[in-house]
């Protein structure tokens, strides 16, 4: 049996996708798992596991491979036949070990079968082996515990020019499983907008855990953990949604959609047990006010812009919250106001333009931010990190007062004689799925 840290044993084999050979993958992490036989139910468990779950271990530069001793040929007619009866379709290779070679090189052919045992192999992209698990014949593998293990060689690989102590510091919240269990959601929310882009539908990150993927600096302090995804996509590509969730293993919450549906709202329940939800929102952001990111949507490809995330936390009228205060902060702290859309601007310009044609939205987006600049003179709930609290009410006083500046629309000055006699907002009912 090859040893760890060492290079793993490389092969030229005929496989359900033509020839290939483990040098044809380095520069990626390689699953390479070995199972007894084609047409058994374990079996069957095992490569369905880990098609489920492709998509979500793509976007981590990771290659599965699956081998047995069977032929081609067997390995095809396998592939189609649980394509047909389960719909999951087989997209990796699965190499045919007819001669029994790669079984002999890895040491787990079973010495009285002729067949493997069940192994997993993790082989990082210098091609070694970093990790190796033999299992009893009647036993299937945890997926989850295949994903865990990869994010600990990740981060270790990314993290070995630290010293030993430091970077056993830094790995021992990714050995700990209610860490990792924490920190799954953000990985996730990735492989959901890489698995729309693979099949053609554009899905973008939105809501807090949207801003913690532009917010990297000593604010970080201000942003929390993360159950929920949030997730803008477009009607027209709604069937492609459904689809992509449906081949990340979620199921459709058919009593949501059923209620919510017609007003573009969908919502999605893991089956993985690494998020709890998915809510997909198509076309508008509708809570308190209505935002539409349809023409904005490509500005960014893992989130709707930044500027837009800014928005959707200032248009939480009469009850800005502390959380929601926080990550106005620690967007702000990390950005600079201008008047462009580039990635990690604060577009100004576009800001007053939006509420120069709605007076609602006006009055709601000043009224929180003096509710931000507000949590920060009390100090308590929120603090500021990464600047001054005086330098970031320099930029909370510039985007009010860009906003105040504007020329407003006929309809808006027509709206302001109203006033608050007539309510500006959307009430949200509760339990709704307010986005975190």
């Amino acid at each position: 049996m090859p040893q760890l840290d060492e290079p793993a044993p490389d092969f030229a084999a005929e496989a359900s996708k033509g020839k290939i050979s483990l040098s044809d993958f380095r520069g990626k992490w390689v699953v390479l798992f070995a199972y007894p036989a084609d047409f058994t139910p374990i079996c069957e468990m095992d490569i369905i596991g880990f098609a489920k779950n492709e998509a979500r271990f793509d976007n981590s530069g990771v290659q599965f491979i699956g081998w047995s001793v069977d032929t081609t040929e067997s390995h095809r007619k396998w592939i189609s036949e649980v394509k047909e009866r389960t719909g999951v379709e087989i997209d990796y290779p699965l190499i045919a070990d007819v001669d029994k070679k790669i079984a002999q090189s890895y040491g787990i052919l079973h010495k009285t079968k002729g067949v493997t045992y069940r192994g997993v192999f993790i082989i990082d992209p210098d091609g070694i082996l970093k990790f190796s698990a033999t299992y009893a014949l009647d036993v299937g593998r945890s997926i989850k515990e295949v994903e865990r293990i990869i994010k600990v060689l990740q981060r270790a690989r990314e993290l070995s020019h630290l010293e030993d102590l430091e970077r056993a510091r830094e790995l021992s919240k990714y050995n700990n499983q209610d860490e990792v269990e924490q920190l799954d959601p953000l990985e996730e929310a990735k492989s959901i907008v890489g698995a729309g882009a693979k099949n053609g539908v554009t899905l973008r990150l939105i809501g807090g855990l949207a801003i913690r993927f532009h917010c990297h600096g000593r604010h970080s302090a201000h942003l929390r953990g993360y159950r929920d995804i949030d997730v803008y996509g477009l009607k027209t590509e709604s069937e492609g949604v459904v689809s992509v969730f449906e081949k990340l293993g979620y199921s459709p919450n058919v009593e949501f959609n059923s209620l919510y549906g017609s007003n573009g709202r969908l919502q999605f329940i893991s089956s993985n047990g690494y998020v709890k939800k998915v809510d997909v929102f198509l076309d508008k952001f509708r809570m308190q006010h209505t935002l539409d990111f349809r023409q904005r949507i490509q500005l960014d490809d893992l989130t709707i812009p930044i500027t837009d995330l800014l928005l959707t936390k200032l248009q939480i009228a009469e009850r800005l919250e502390a959380k929601d205060a926080k990550d106005v902060v620690a967007i702000l702290e990390d950005h600079e106001l201008g008047n462009s859309d580039d990635k990690e601007i604060l577009n100004v310009d576009y800001m007053a333009d939006l509420c120069s044609h709605d007076w609602g939205l006006f009055k709601t987006v000043t009224g929180s931010l003096q509710h931000v600049a507000q949590f920060i003179e009390d100090g308590m709930s929120v603090q500021c990190v990464g600047m001054e609290a005086s330098e970031l009410a320099l930029k909370l006083d510039a985007i009010h007062d860009s906003l105040i500046s504007k020329i407003k629309e006929l309809r808006w000055k027509a709206r302001n004689l109203l006033g608050e006699r007539v309510k500006w907002y959307e009430e949200i009912e509760t339990g709704e799925g307010e986005v975190q």
